[in-house]
């Protein structure tokens, strides 16, 4: 996992798991007002040390595959945190009726060019759909396809020797248009978990710029 940090002077910090390919580029059109930690890049399982100590309050945020990725990371065992949101992912990564099916995690590492491009387009859904495309296509993730498809390697290795993590939340986002991990995958696996705290969002896969911060997905 590799780490980056969004400086804002704040006293409170959100700790945000990016999803597959991320990195804080798309995020930053957003206003926040914490200091966010970004983490992605999940070829590697393990979580790089930070020093937490200076922060009022910590909340943790993950996004996709880096809901599975927050759950396997190994955060200090004193850091306590205020608040934990899950949008569009769950624990199990690759299943198919729990997570991302099988046949388009597949397909997913045989992109080019022109896959790549369909493959963003998938991230949006709704009335906004074009217009948010436009922003993510202008603030594009800064990594290449082969650390893309490295890391997509480096998650077929360590997923299948992990136990399913059993961290909490407090609220779990599921997109009803998400076309990257199906809603009806996400209602299976958090309904038998926690049905009292899912709240739909009629957005596609990648829901955030509906908001003007990462803070109001905390709220």
């Amino acid at each position: 996992m590799k780490l980056h940090l969004e400086n804002n002077n704040g006293k409170n910090l959100i700790l945000f798991f990016c999803g597959w390919g991320m990195d804080e580029k798309p995020f930053s059109v957003l206003e926040n007002t914490d200091d966010i930690l970004y983490v992605y890049d999940y070829t590697e399982p393990n979580f790089p040390e930070f020093d937490f100590s200076k922060y009022k309050n910590v909340s943790l945020l993950a996004f996709s595959y880096g809901v599975y990725a927050s759950g396997i990371a190994k955060l200090p065992s004193d850091l306590k945190l205020l608040k934990s949101v899950a949008v569009s992912g769950t624990l199990i990564p690759v299943d198919d009726r729990l997570g991302v099916p099988v046949r388009q995690f597949e397909l997913t590492e045989k992109m080019d060019s022109e896959s790549v491009v369909k493959f963003r387009q998938r991230l949006f859904g709704g009335e906004k759909a074009k217009e948010h495309f436009e922003i993510f296509e202008n603030h594009l993730p800064e990594r290449t396809a082969k650390s893309c498809t490295e890391e997509l390697l480096g998650m077929k290795k360590y997923v299948p020797a992990l136990p399913v993590p059993d961290r909490k939340y407090d609220k779990i986002y599921i997109a009803t248009l998400d076309r990257c991990v199906p809603a009806r995958n996400q209602i299976n696996f958090w309904q038998n978990i926690c049905p009292d705290k899912i709240e739909e969002l009629k957005t596609g896969h990648f829901p955030f710029y509906n908001y003007n911060s990462l803070e109001e997905l905390l709220k």
